[in-house]
């Protein structure tokens, strides 16, 4: 037997109060005897019935007893993509915790070394300042290379040009290899100054990482 509600509230406004009460016992035996359904079809309207049609056992329904009262709540079958979706989710959840457990791992041993090098702050930053003032040297000495080298190069491109090049005459293989090579080691060291420039940014930039990870590690061994 399949009830609409907005039916079942339409007939009895229509009929008089102890009809309506003779009207739910019935429906209330009627109930206890099969049991009822109740859920929604697809224009939005509740439906009761003591069947649950075929098409509705895989959405969304509940099944009430004779007084009334939902007993149990069926929802909605997932479908295959919902499935597979929730399926990929899932493997992609477990993928992250595993990497975050080997992250976890590398992370404890640098603290672990961290704590055992250094006693604090002051020693870190001693640490830093013996590296940089190593780099600084050796920057100090590619640039003076360079300024030499390019003082050199001046003096062969000078000779170059006056001897050979403004008399229209070609500049001799020797004096043109010459150039070439301090041509090069010009380059060679401008990029070498270059690395180790970048290296002095990283160990400044590590640093300032380590010693906001010491703080972190003392202030929770200190709590």
């Amino acid at each position: 037997m399949l009830v609409s509600a907005k039916y079942l509230y339409v007939c009895l406004k229509k009929i008089s109060l102890p009809l309506v009460a003779a009207a739910l016992c019935i429906a209330a035996g009627s109930a206890s005897a099969a049991g009822m359904y109740k859920w929604i079809d697809e224009n939005g309207q509740v439906r009761y019935s003591d069947r649950l049609p075929a098409k509705q056992a895989k959405k969304k329904h509940q099944q009430l007893n004779s007084q009334g009262v939902v007993v149990t709540t069926t929802e909605a079958a997932r479908s295959d993509e919902e499935i597979a979706a929730e399926a990929e989710a899932k493997r992609k959840a477990e993928e992250q915790a595993k990497e975050d457990a080997k992250l976890k791992v590398v992370q404890d041993k640098k603290d672990k070394v961290l704590l055992l090098t250094f006693s604090s702050e002051k020693e870190l930053a001693l640490a830093r300042d013996d590296r940089i003032e190593v780099l600084d040297s050796v920057i100090q000495l590619i640039n003076k290379s360079i300024t030499s080298t390019q003082a050199t190069l001046r003096e062969l491109e000078t000779s170059a040009e006056q001897n050979y090049s403004s008399q229209g005459k070609e500049v001799p293989g020797g004096l043109a290899q010459k150039i070439e090579h301090f041509t090069r080691k010009i380059e060679n060291r401008t990029d070498q100054l270059l690395l180790k420039i970048e290296e002095k940014d990283r160990i400044n930039e590590q640093f300032e990482l380590d010693l906001a990870r010491f703080r972190e590690l003392t202030s929770a061994e200190n709590n």
